[in-house]
């Protein structure tokens, strides 16, 4: 959906269009894209003149003769394109001007979620669309104005920054830059936000948004502010869209989450978490100590949740039994998983590993869902050997990844069970720590004495209580 600074753009544009043209006659193809009478809204626009534009919020504002207004919002595809009257109408033409100097404006959205309203010049300012607006990021003088408003809401401060009830014209691409630049994590609460973070939030969304408006927006997917006219801004896009790419401040890769069902990109490292709840996700590679760091965690006060225990308990079910032996074909002696079986069974067969990854995945993601909802402790550390693999990353504002270097970590296969050396070793080849440890908050190694391991735990336990 274009957002401020596109409208912006796209109202300069078409200011030079309409401008002084004059309404002959209006075909209307939609009837749901014109809010409230069709036939007023044509009978009384005829014989009208553009006189100015304007824009509140994402909202295009056209001023034209006998004090008539139309208010236009684009939604996610809605354009106007120029064209002479000879000309066809654009391809999803759903309102036509034509005008008295033989061109004509297609309003055209294929996906149709735009509207047109007619209003007048003393009353547009009071239609229910444009007077719940709240106030642009230029036009805060004022952060406690804001905070007075949401100081008791728990909604995550991206959730937030999109609500336009509040602040007006920012959208997914310009909050998740502003976030960037204000280091503030995107599910940070919005009552945890302090006056210096949210001065921070309104300073930057006013010099992004101004820097966008100057390059005309961002070209992005099917947005142009013109016919053959880019937007540049995203040739300065930091962070938008840029998941898996390299945060140039840290080093660390930009991590790709969803909040409120909006695709949200953040540095796991330079934008951490402040406030409660703190989630930590516990990953990496077999024998790298991730057992160990987990009863460290829960020593230290954390509220703590082991997968592998519960896959241990559901290997003690009978009807998990049951299902994997029908999907991978094998036989347990008794009514329980029998890990010697398996283990073997998939030595042979390693791609039946996917098969019951399908099978348990889901299973412990719900236990996972179900902990981080219902857990009161503020600091909950989940460990996940397959974090990565199983995409449950998103889960957490805080990744721990324990590495361990190759030779070392054979050593300890073969020392805690030989039996399982050679299948741990194959599980090992198709883990993706290597090509994901980046994305942590905190990579730990464990290549040296207990005491030093116990020692880097503990720091990242520290500074998640401090974050609090």
């Amino acid at each position: 959906m274009p957002e401020l600074p596109e409208v912006e753009t796209i109202k300069n544009v078409l200011s030079k269009i309409v401008i002084g043209k004059t309404i002959k006659s209006i075909d209307v193809y939609r009837d749901l894209t014109i809010e409230g009478d069709k036939s007023k809204f044509v009978s009384s626009l005829i014989g009208q003149t553009f006189l100015n534009m304007s824009r509140i919020g994402k909202y295009l504002i056209f001023h034209l003769t006998n004090d008539f207004v139309i208010i236009s919002h684009l939604r996610m595809e809605g354009k106007y394109y120029e064209y002479n009257e000879v000309e066809p109408d654009s391809k999803y033409a759903k309102v036509v001007f034509h005008f008295t100097d033989g061109k004509k404006l297609c309003y055209d959205d294929s996906r149709a979620f735009g509207l047109l309203k007619l209003s007048s010049e003393s009353t547009y300012k009071q239609e229910e669309m444009l007077a719940k607006l709240g106030p642009e990021p230029f036009e805060v003088k004022d952060v406690n104005e804001i905070m007075k408003k949401v100081k008791n809401s728990r909604k995550p401060i991206k959730t937030t920054l999109l609500d336009q009830t509040l602040i007006t014209g920012l959208g997914n691409i310009y909050v998740d830059e502003t976030l960037y630049a204000s280091h503030i994590h995107p599910l940070t609460l919005t009552n945890q936000v302090t006056k210096k973070e949210w001065e921070a939030i309104i300073s930057n969304a006013k010099e992004i948004l101004s820097i966008a408006i100057e390059m005309g927006g961002s070209t992005i997917k099917s947005y142009h502010p013109g016919k053959d006219i880019d937007g540049n801004f995203q040739t300065r896009i930091k962070i938008y869209g840029r998941s898996g790419e390299v945060c140039p401040t840290c080093g660390h890769e930009y991590r790709f989450i969803k909040v409120g069902g909006r695709g949200t990109t953040f540095c796991p490292v330079c934008q951490m978490k402040k406030g409660a709840p703190i989630n930590i996700g516990l990953t990496g590679k077999i024998s790298s100590g991730k057992s160990t760091a987990l009863d460290l965690y829960k020593e230290l006060g954390a509220a703590t949740l082991s997968s592998d225990e519960i896959v241990k308990k559901l290997y003690e079910k009978e009807e998990v039994a049951t299902l994997i032996e029908k999907t991978l074909k094998i036989k347990f002696a008794s009514n329980k998983v029998d890990k010697g079986v398996l283990r073997n069974h998939l030595i042979l067969n390693p791609k039946d590993k996917r098969k019951l990854e399908k099978i348990v995945h889901p299973i412990v993601e719900k236990e996972i869902i179900n902990f981080l909802d219902k857990e009161n402790n503020p600091i909950r550390v989940v460990e996940v050997p397959l974090l990565f693999e199983s995409k449950m990353d998103h889960y957490f504002d805080t990744i721990v990844v324990i590495d361990i270097d190759k030779k070392i970590q054979e050593e300890r296969l073969y020392k805690r069970d030989k039996n399982s050396a050679l299948y741990l070793e194959e599980i090992n080849k198709t883990n993706k720590i290597d090509e994901n440890k980046n994305k942590a908050t905190y990579l730990i190694m464990n290549n040296n004495d207990l005491a030093s391991f116990k020692k880097d735990i503990k720091k990242t336990f520290i500074e998640a209580k401090d974050r609090l």
